[in-house]
């Protein structure tokens, strides 16, 4: 059975053009929407796989942006999310990572790659097309690598803390008091915002960290006190 999506943007070549894409690698396109009030009518009515959204659609009477994607995610916390954007701001887009949206894709990049940002939404991976991998590189660079607190949120390092020390996902959701869900999309988010395109990029990375510093990062800014894990329970 084809996965199922909804397109949302405010120019209707785009949509037409994600559309065309996406049926031919077999995805079912179930409704469209150019504002932000017709996305909402159509994730109402139509139960859905992928929902993928414009970031800026200032048209409905309902806020676009971060706001918009906020809602999504509540009113359906089981689709996966891709959004298209020509944002260039590396803190708003790893907003958008922290509110759990699977793919971010350039809107000036060539449209035959969606597939790859959808497939990634629907599975339950992230995917950042390249002109945003480059996005976050660059600004890493110019951050220096060793500041995680700049590019993760707390909850972020406190997994991939009890990940470097060996604890699988099911164990650091048990050990966290949250949901293996919640911890496997905080993982991916991190992983994402990091440019890890998987496990083994990912533990080259937790390999090459300098020694403590995922210890040293204890969320609300405290270092050097505190224990190595959350009190079970």
């Amino acid at each position: 059975m084809p996965s199922t999506v909804i397109i949302a943007d405010d120019h209707p070549v785009v949509v037409a053009g994600v559309e065309t894409i996406l049926k031919a690698h077999r995805y079912e396109v179930i409704a469209r929407a150019h504002d932000t009030d017709t996305l909402f009518e159509a994730l109402a009515d139509h139960p859905c796989d992928v929902v993928i959204t414009d970031y800026s659609m200032p048209e409905g009477s309902q806020p676009d942006g971060l706001p918009m994607v906020r809602r999504i995610r509540a009113l359906r916390p089981d689709i996966g999310i891709v959004v298209l954007t020509m944002l260039a701001n590396p803190a708003l887009l790893r907003g958008l990572l922290d509110m759990g949206v699977a793919a971010i894709f350039d809107k000036r990049t060539n449209l035959r790659d969606i597939p790859l940002a959808v497939h990634a939404a629907d599975v339950g991976r992230s995917y950042l097309s390249p002109a945003i991998q480059r996005l976050f590189h660059e600004a890493d660079c110019a951050a220096g690598h060793e500041d995680l607190s700049t590019r993760l949120s707390p909850r972020e390092v406190e997994v991939l803390r009890a990940y470097a020390e060996g604890h699988g996902l099911s164990d650091i959701a048990a050990l966290m008091g949250r949901s293996f869900k919640t911890i496997s999309r905080q993982k991916r988010s991190a992983m994402a915002k990091l440019g890890l395109a998987n496990d083994a990029q990912l533990y080259q990375y937790l390999a090459g960290v300098r020694a403590g510093m995922l210890d040293d990062w204890i969320p609300g800014g405290r270092s050097g006190t505190g224990s190595r894990h959350p009190p079970e329970g």
